[in-house]
């Protein structure tokens, strides 16, 4: 099969390796759409229209092109996808051929600078364009300066069968969107219709909703680890913003991040919308298991714990844990912390368990160094993984392991070789901490911490090949990643939004591995999946 569309030539030559090097191609065909990946990025994407040279059956060839070309291959694997296909279908609010009551809605902020808008009770719009066949999930993009309310998904007319409802709330204004979704049940069919219920006025505003169908069966990595920050609040869940206004900030548009999210300041509690939005981005990522940051039973991360877990099963990702520095933390408290979490979230299809190690539960000891006696950890380690946030291989006496989350040090990677070495001599779990980056001004004005620029996605590229080189990572059992969404740090591979607040000096990823704007949004997710694979292609536990 040869390729009858042109790549994008000037995003395959920044992403080829000198010559000499190997690089990785990745073919993707789904239906009559075909994707190449070349070293995890897009450079070609077109779907085949002709039915003479259709994609739905033929052969896999490789092929030098001429007698004066020297090529070489090697690692070449063939998977089946599952389902159809998880390409997604995006339609424009706005873009109705049917209704009642509502009308186009004008929105700066909003894709195309329209939305559907003068939604009240009792109102509905049906889309004839819009098919549901397949259909597993649907997600839209609303705003909200009133009530809110809920989004009734049925299928074929407007008092067609319910397949789905998501509520949406007051996100903080009119041009403050947000991202909700739920999966449908049923056998979804026939045009989309959406009813809509609430109290009085207007309820909300949706900016496009997606359909997304039957999700491909990938193998998620049990090896790949990312720190997750459930620390989040916003007035709509919470009652008031928290974490949001660190550094004096005033959310929802100005916040102590030297990056926006592209979800804006949502509520780590709206387990429904951000949260199963993350899972998804996780899922997106290739990684299988997040490392939920935890400071104590009781405390704000402990209650949505459970949450979390749950939109994480959705996905079929997993939840670790980082026990943080909260306030009369001891070595016996650690050893009391991680019994309460096996004993109060244990029996959850979440929960990791690694089975590569006696299907261990992970915790990850935050500052180990503060604490200089650990001998109390020997009550659990037999059956936990517990490791220590040092690469000082002479502080790690009843762990089971260590790690580093420094996203700084990852650049030089300092000590790692040795820590890894020792790890592997005393089968000890060594898993080394990568990141795209790190700047936190906005969050701490005044602070004199080092920053690392991301260089358009250089830096990560060589944290990630720090980590998996055995000459100066000491061959990893996991790699950890800081983080998916400490925003205060910069670290996030969380998708930052490409247009954010003006005014406010943010950031973007627009740059990054030769995206630009919205195309670059989710950039970090798909490279941390390209490495993903790398680890796991190496095989080097």
């Amino acid at each position: 099969m040869r390729f009858t569309a042109s790549a994008d030539i000037a995003v395959r030559d920044a992403e080829l390796n000198p010559p000499g090097e190997w690089n990785g191609y990745e073919i993707r065909v789904e239906g009559e759409r075909l994707q190449v990946f070349l070293n995890g990025v897009k450079i070609n994407d077109f779907t085949n229209t002709d039915p003479a040279r259709s994609l739905a059956q033929g052969y896999i060839g490789i092929q030098n092109h001429g007698t004066g070309d020297d090529v070489s291959f090697r690692n070449i694997r063939i998977k089946e996808l599952g389902g159809t296909g998880t390409t997604p279908s995006t339609f424009e609010g706005e873009s109705y051929t049917s209704s009642s009551g509502v009308q186009p809605a004008d929105h700066a902020s909003a894709s195309g600078g329209r939305t559907l808008g003068y939604i009240e009770n009792g109102d509905w719009a049906g889309y004839s364009q819009a098919s549901l066949t397949g259909t597993k999930t649907f997600t839209a993009k609303i705003s909200s300066g009133g009530s809110g309310g809920t989004v009734q998904v049925r299928s074929g007319s407007a008092t067609g069968p319910v397949l789905g409802s998501l509520a949406v709330p007051n996100t903080g204004g009119w041009e403050n969107f947000r991202t909700v979704s739920t999966a449908l049940t049923g056998t979804p069919t026939g045009p989309v219709f959406l009813t809509f219920t609430g109290g009085a006025g207007s309820l909300f505003d949706i900016d496009t909703f997606t359909l997304e169908k039957q999700a491909v069966t990938t193998a998620l990595s049990s090896n790949v680890h990312l720190f997750y920050y459930p620390w989040y609040g916003s007035p709509g869940k919470n009652g008031s913003y928290r974490h949001w206004q660190q550094g004096g900030r005033t959310p929802p548009q100005d916040i102590g991040a030297d990056l926006y999210p592209k979800l804006g300041a949502y509520d780590s509690g709206d387990f429904a919308g951000a949260v199963a939005q993350h899972m998804q981005w996780v899922k997106q990522s290739g990684a299988g298991v997040i490392v939920y940051s935890w400071w104590g039973r009781g405390g704000y991360e402990d209650t949505l714990a459970k949450g979390v877990l749950d939109a994480a099963q959705q996905q079929g990702v997993k939840v670790a844990w980082h026990i943080e520095p909260y306030a009369g933390r001891t070595a016996a408290s650690v050893v009391s912390d991680i019994q309460y979490l096996n004993s109060t979230y244990g029996s959850h299809p979440a929960y990791y368990r690694d089975a590569e190690h006696n299907n261990r539960p992970a915790f990850y000891i935050f500052e180990s160094l503060r604490i200089t006696d650990w001998a109390a950890l020997d009550q659990v380690t037999q059956n936990n993984t517990v490791l220590a946030q040092t690469t000082d291989t002479s502080k790690i006496a009843h762990f089971s392991g260590l790690y580093t989350y420094d996203g700084i040090a990852g650049a030089t990677a300092p000590g790692w070789k040795q820590a890894g070495d020792y790890a592997k001599a005393n089968g000890l779990i060594w898993a080394p901490s990568v990141a795209p980056g790190y700047i936190d001004d906005r969050a701490v004005p005044g602070n004199t911490t080092p920053t690392l620029g991301r260089d358009n996605g250089a830096t990560y590229d060589k944290e990630w090949n720090n980590a998996l080189d055995p000459a100066i990572g000491g061959s990893p059992t996991w790699v950890s990643v800081t983080s998916f969404n400490e925003w205060h740090e910069g670290s996030s591979i969380e998708p930052a939004a490409a247009n954010p607040p003006a005014g406010f000096g943010y950031q973007t990823f627009s740059g990054a591995y030769g995206k630009t704007g919205t195309e670059a949004e989710t950039v970090y997710l798909d490279r941390t999946k390209y490495w993903v694979g790398q680890f796991e292609a190496r095989g080097v536990r």
